[in-house]
């Protein structure tokens, strides 16, 4: 690999990856550049920015395997700059190509050129009945019209008739055939992408794949995960896991007590529409299920027989109850899903980019258990599982296709399909990724947004990227204002009510994440590349020089954050790795000093004021064993303490303590669920 990538040793940093197409042409680059200075420790995407995670974490795995991994990355904007390459990976199935035909003609229609018009106005050929038949009432109308007054023998009724016959020629027609076309393609849109699985595309191509044929998108990525990890390295056939990962060279899984050991931590974000929550993948969970038959229409085959090859083992403990749930999915076609350690880093990438309507969702299975009466029949189940086991012939749990021999319930509890979608509908920049209070290794993010109002693209590629300089900066809110007024007098062009309506979608994708770029410690880590309108969204089309100019922004964006936390110059520099630190240092001693302060007056109740003890030994549930009440006593003792100082601070100021001018926007602390 010669003399790149190959950082100072021991200089680590994580890097978290912004959904959007655009993604893909602006993180390549950037990951290379910050990988000659830096070895990645944690990696995080989500959506689009799921490729480029999962490129990047196999290329750190290869760094040291001579996989050439990031040499690989950065040829990515290239590939998909070649003429049809980023379309061509999104193919659709033979009962969605008309709909994908007219999806990619409303982007050519776009651009300049009577032959682009063409080319887009030819996709609606397959729509041409519902022209014809929306359009036949208004030549109907206009011909009888016509007629009449070619009849009538009055020159008055005949110029009547004929302007109101050019009326339902000119305007009903016309009118008719857009709304016949439009009835055609709600109705494909309706049933055809429902039934295939939400999506216009599954990621995997339409027939068998033969030499000089495009590739279609899941066969790509596994292919560029693997180059970039060095596949020769690992059993032929066996995809890279999260597990090889968090290995890295010379560690077992055995040396991993947290996510600390892990050498490489990748981490994606996916949403469960049907549960309507957000998952950070890996997850620990061991009730999911997955079909083979349904995932091998959705990842290559090497993938699905890994996935069948590796299921989660029965839950310790709970043995009995999770074996019966693994043989009823085992009699209804399923098998568990794998531990985060056994998962292909493919799956969960799929899972993450699943962009609603172009691509299918991803199903996954578990029980419903507020379905009562699903509930009631995997009771009588589990009570049958334990007179088994009662028995001694629990063996029989392990057998799921003996089971007629031990006369089970004839009534099967029944799995229910979840479907996953987009990691970006509920986190589409989740730079909270990797949090800690006080960081040990700077946390880079490269965020993608619009031009601000009133600016326009510079040829100067670094002009277009912006970071903050001094603590002050990126701390207000950015704008994304709707149209203006539409200048005809028929409102037709207005854009404000699809602006509206497109601005309520994106705030609930990203408010949380606008809202985290501005706290103290987290938007000094934020480069933020600049788009146009051409440039952003869904565009699949982009010309060869916008590819080369995001790259160019991409590269420049990691070079801010670079020269900004190069540790050999800090000094007279106000944002840097040093000030990082003490910025979050500051901010997380107001932010514990106030949770304290909460914390020690709700346990002064009636319950508490006779000390301690009384309210440790009240607890019906989650019992404490006598070293826990100890450790809880000094621990309560301890954040008392705490609390009383600040309270005591001198001078007495309002608020008190390190809440005292600390870092603004504050920031708060709270119990939240992990996603």
């Amino acid at each position: 690999m010669g003399e790149r990538f190959r950082p100072p040793a021991g200089r680590y940093c994580d890097v978290v990856m912004k959904g959007g197409i655009t993604s893909g042409v602006v993180y390549p680059k950037a990951i290379c550049a910050l990988a000659d200075h830096y070895r990645f420790r944690n990696v995080g995407g989500t959506s689009a920015g799921a490729i480029a995670a999962a490129a990047t974490a196999a290329a750190e795995y290869g760094r040291d395997r001579g996989g050439g991994g990031f040499e690989t990355l950065a040829q990515l904007p290239d590939f998909l700059g070649g003429e049809g390459h980023l379309i061509g990976l999104f193919q659709p199935q033979a009962s969605t190509r008309h709909l994908h035909g007219v999806l990619i003609a409303s982007m050519v229609a776009k651009e300049r050129g009577l032959r682009k018009k063409l080319a887009a106005a030819r996709a609606l050929a397959p729509y041409a009945a519902g022209l014809g038949l929306g359009a036949l009432p208004g030549l109907l109308i206009a011909a009888m019209l016509a007629l009449t007054g070619a009849l009538s023998g009055s020159l008055g009724l005949l110029i009547g008739a004929s302007v109101l016959a050019a009326v339902a020629l000119l305007v009903f027609a016309p009118l008719g055939a857009v709304l016949g076309a439009g009835v055609m393609l709600a109705r494909d849109l309706n049933l055809k992408v429902t039934e295939n699985g939400f999506g216009l595309c599954s990621g995997m191509p339409t027939r068998p794949t033969r030499p000089g044929d495009a590739q279609a998108l899941t066969p790509w990525l596994h292919e560029t995960i693997e180059t970039c990890a060095g596949h020769r390295d690992r059993p032929a056939g066996r995809p890279l896991t999260f597990g090889d990962l968090w290995c890295g060279p010379g560690q077992t899984l055995a040396d991993i007590e947290n996510d600390d050991d892990r050498q490489i931590n990748l981490a994606m974000m996916t949403t469960n529409l049907v549960n309507r929550r957000a998952h950070q993948m890996p997850w620990e969970e061991g009730d999911w299920f997955f079909s083979p038959e349904e995932f091998s229409k959705l990842f290559p085959e090497d993938v699905v027989r890994h996935l069948v090859e590796h299921p989660r083992p029965p839950e310790g403990t709970e043995s009995t109850r999770s074996l019966v749930g693994r043989g009823l999915a085992w009699r209804q076609g399923l098998r568990p899903l794998p531990e985060g350690k056994d998962l292909p880093i493919l799956v969960a990438a799929r899972m993450s980019l699943s962009f609603p309507v172009l691509l299918t969702a991803v199903p996954l299975w578990r029980f419903d258990y507020t379905w009562k009466e699903n509930e009631a029949r995997l009771e009588e189940w589990r009570a049958w599982g334990k007179e088994l086991a009662d028995a001694g012939r629990g063996g029989l749990l392990e057998h799921p296709g003996a089971w007629s021999v031990a006369q089970p319930p004839a009534e099967p509890a029944i799995f229910e399909r979840c479907w996953f979608s987009d990691g970006g509908i509920s986190s589409n920049f989740p730079v909270h990724f990797f949090d800690r209070l006080v960081p040990r290794r700077p946390t880079f993010a490269i965020d993608l947004r619009p031009f601000a109002f009133g600016r326009e693209p510079s040829p100067v590629q670094a002009e277009n990227v912006e970071m903050a300089h001094k603590n002050g900066d990126q701390i207000r809110d950015w704008w994304y204002r709707f149209p203006a007024p539409s200048p005809s007098r028929f409102g037709l062009a207005d854009r404000r009510l699809a602006a509206f309506l497109g601005a309520a979608v994106k705030t609930m994708q990203n408010r949380a994440d606008e809202a985290q770029m501005r706290v103290p410690g987290y938007r000094d880590r934020v480069a933020h590349v600049n788009l146009s309108q051409s440039e952003g969204g869904m565009n699949l089309n982009m010309k060869e020089q916008a590819i080369e100019d995001l790259t160019e922004r991409g590269e420049a964006a990691a070079d801010r954050l670079i020269t900004a936390y190069d540790p050999e110059k800090w000094r007279g520099v106000t944002i840097s790795w040093r000030n990082h630190r003490w910025t979050r240092f500051r901010s997380s001693l107001a932010v514990l000093e106030q949770m304290s302060t909460y914390f020690a007056a709700g346990v002064k109740d009636a319950d508490y004021v006779a000390g301690e003890r009384r309210l440790l030994d009240t607890a019906a549930t989650y019992p404490l064993a006598e070293w826990q009440k100890e450790l809880a006593e000094e621990e309560v003792r301890s954040i008392e303490a705490l609390a009383a100082a600040a309270a005591a601070a001198v001078p007495r100021k309002t608020p008190p303590g390190m809440r005292f001018k600390a870092p603004k926007p504050p920031p708060v602390g709270r119990i939240s669920p992990k996603e």
